[in-house]
């Protein structure tokens, strides 16, 4: 019992938080802009704070400010506010499951809004944003466009707040009797002959008109607006990625141990794991050893290595479909011209 009290008398807790683990981002975050001035004499202003869409972490800043006379304006990422597309419209997929909607039940299946169109659709989306960041106005058109391109028809065509960047009716305009394929991003079409054919790849007009409610709400001023100047927490994943490495999230820390661990990801991120060496050799007494020196180059020219074959993979990846795509055009263009079939693209992968 001695043993126990003097142990626990001598003891330096290091727990930082109570209350729930739900609450713990939401304290953590407050804790960083609360302590920035007297830790290092700086605010933090509307400038960068990214979030992935939590509510509760803007309602905490803006109900109990941790500054006096700076307003914190959360900057939206734009990858996570870009499923909000995917999320409206599975929701009025599966509301709708049940309703007549142009001769048919639902608006999904084959020819209408399938899986793989809403995942298109929350791209597109998530590009009309990008593109446009800086300009609310371009950026409401660019939405709207979306929705226009895919309930255009071949009798009532409307792309005239289309890109020309993506839109192939613009494109079979501008280029007259000319067979062309256009690429950008993940958009693909096919145009033949002097003619631009809608069927292959437009929504009923029903099922357009059902899924406009989801539009009027993403593409109104009020929800664009929070995602002007929007940017991505890519770079943060991209830590966390290597913090875990050094302290496995399936596995207990102790606070002694995440905060060294957080202090190497820091130098393994921005300098390399050769800068680990240093720290290694300070806390041991030694110089960090022959072969942890060498272990380190390694693993830096590794990192090294295997971002140049990504990169390298890429550009391989592009010229092929590149090479590939213009083998196929040259094929399309020596068959039976009489066979209209052999030209339907209803299937084209990316067809938009």
């Amino acid at each position: 019992e001695n043993k126990y009290l003097n142990l626990k008398a001598n003891h330096e807790c290091e727990l930082n938080h109570r209350g729930s683990s739900g609450s713990m981002e939401v304290e953590g975050i407050y804790d960083l802009f609360s302590r920035s001035q007297t830790k290092y004499n700086v605010k933090y202003t509307s400038y960068r704070y990214i979030g992935a869409g939590d509510a509760k972490v803007m309602h905490k800043l803006l109900h109990n400010p941790p500054y006096d006379d700076v307003s914190i304006i959360k900057i939206e990422d734009i990858n996570h506010f870009s499923k909000k597309m995917l999320h409206r419209l599975e929701k009025i997929t599966k509301d709708l499951k049940t309703t007549r909607i142009g001769g048919k039940l639902g608006i999904g299946g084959h020819g209408r809004l399938t899986k793989e169109m809403t995942i298109r659709f929350k791209q597109y989306y998530r590009q009309a944003i990008s593109k446009n960041k800086t300009d609310l106005d371009e950026m409401i058109r660019a939405v709207w466009s979306i929705w226009k391109h895919k309930a255009s028809s071949n009798l009532e065509p409307h792309h005239e707040w289309c890109s020309l960047s993506f839109c192939g009716y613009l494109k079979s305009l501008e280029t007259g009797n000319k067979t062309n394929i256009y690429f950008d991003f993940v958009l693909y079409v096919t145009r033949i002959g002097d003619e631009y054919d809608h069927d292959g790849h437009k929504l009923p007009l029903a099922v357009m008109k059902a899924i406009r409610p989801v539009f009027d709400e993403l593409a109104h001023p009020d929800t664009l607006r929070k995602v002007i100047n929007g940017s991505s927490q890519n770079a943060n994943e991209s830590f966390h990625s290597v913090l875990w490495k050094f302290a496995p999230k399936n596995r207990y820390s102790s606070g002694a141990v995440i905060d060294l661990c957080a202090a190497l990801a820091v130098l393994s991120y921005n300098d390399g794991n050769q800068s680990i060496v240093p720290v290694i050799a300070e806390m041991t007494g030694g110089d960090g050893g022959f072969y942890t020196h060498i272990g380190m180059k390694r693993f830096d020219e590794k990192r090294i290595y295997r971002e140049h074959n990504q990169k390298r993979g890429k550009v391989n990846k592009s010229i092929t479909t590149t090479v590939t795509s213009t083998l196929q055009l040259e094929n399309l263009m020596i068959v039976d011209n009489n066979n209209q079939e052999q030209f339907d693209d209803s299937y084209m992968p990316g067809a938009y």
